[in-house]
């Protein structure tokens, strides 16, 4: 089987789609599919931008397959944001949506909205032969906001970076780190801020937070780093440096953080919500109200307080994790993709 991976433009920004399918693209390798992996030359947010690059990668796409003599059987799938591509492309055809998140952040009277509306999300999903989505959440988001059929629809999760592994090391009682990943506006800091006045603790932010979310930090007193473009290496150390993870986030479509601190050895607190709860697993995390500083607060001093709760959230969170082995997911795929081509 050759398979087509196909990327939206690099941007240093926001890059964990793409970090995320190049491994499963070393896993599909090792499981006998052949992988030709391709980044778009141009960022799809313009109707320009959209033309060019689906003649680039149609381009692209034929001349692998020509030359591989695959024609009949190559797989393309659209791993991200760029849906639009796969337009003129014959298949199987697949395409991942992670969440539509642009379609309930923009109202309808304005214009982004119908370009998210019909360009990345309605005729792709109309057009693909299948279309995954990463979690329960996305799934709904999908059946509710397009015509997708539900048929089309499979979802199969992320799953958690192999290079994280258990890094057990005592619970800082007196001043925990607490670890926050993400600085955009639904990763909820200014709830977060409030909930840890008077909390005696650490905070370090990974990314750059706002001027908004940095004076709340400084008003409610909170002990504070952060750092912005760290290496994959560097993230990991931060997650086995720190006591515990803040993840009470507003809106995911998954929500990786969660995993990848059950795996590290720590105990998280995260938004009682979906997909969190799901991602979360039974006794995985503190489930608390994103909108509620004071749930928050006392969700995290039960965490800090209580050492045989946060031995329970500890153990239930590790097995949780273990689901999510990145072979599992990759052969998900696969069956997947042997399905589409069979049909084809």
């Amino acid at each position: 089987m050759l398979l087509h991976l196909i990327y939206r433009k690099k941007n240093p920004t926001a890059f964990s789609i793409e970090r995320l399918f190049a491994q499963l693209a070393e896993e599909f390798a090792r499981r006998g599919v052949e992988v030709n992996q391709l980044e778009l030359p141009h960022y799809n947010n313009t109707i320009g931008n959209v033309r060019n690059n689906r003649k680039w990668a149609r381009t692209q796409v034929q001349s692998k397959e020509v030359n591989s003599g695959a024609k009949n059987v190559a797989v393309k799938h659209v791993t991200g944001d760029v849906t639009s591509v796969l337009f003129g492309m014959d298949g199987p055809t697949v395409l991942t949506i992670h969440d539509c998140n642009p379609l309930l952040r923009y109202s309808k009277l304005h214009p982004r909205y119908w370009f998210y509306r019909w360009v990345i999300y309605e005729w792709p999903v109309r057009y693909a032969d299948a279309v995954t989505v990463i979690s329960d959440k996305t799934r709904e988001e999908v059946m509710a906001l397009t015509s997708c059929p539900a048929g089309k629809l499979e979802v199969i999760p992320n799953f958690v970076d192999p290079a994280f592994t258990h890094q057990p090391k005592p619970f800082d009682k007196e001043m925990p780190t607490i670890l926050q990943v993400g600085v955009k506006k639904n990763k909820n800091i200014a709830k977060l801020a409030e909930a840890l006045q008077g909390v005696t603790c650490k905070l370090q932010i990974i990314g750059k937070p706002s001027e908004e979310d940095t004076a709340l930090l400084e008003r409610f007193g909170i002990n504070y780093t952060w750092a912005a473009g760290v290496s994959d290496e560097v993230l990991r150390q931060h997650y086995a440096d720190c006591d515990l993870l803040s993840f009470v986030s507003t809106y995911e479509g998954f929500g990786l953080p969660i995993l990848e601190a059950q795996i590290t050895g720590r105990p998280v607190i995260t938004s009682d919500i979906s997909p969190h709860r799901e991602v979360a697993g039974p006794g995985g995390a503190v489930l608390a109200d994103p909108q509620d500083p004071e749930a928050i607060r006392q969700g995290l001093r039960k965490i800090i307080e209580d050492d045989a709760f946060r031995e329970r959230l500890l153990n239930a969170g590790r097995k949780n994790a273990q689901q999510y082995e990145i072979g599992q997911i990759a052969q998900r795929y696969i069956d997947l993709y042997e399905r589409i081509s069979q049909k084809s």
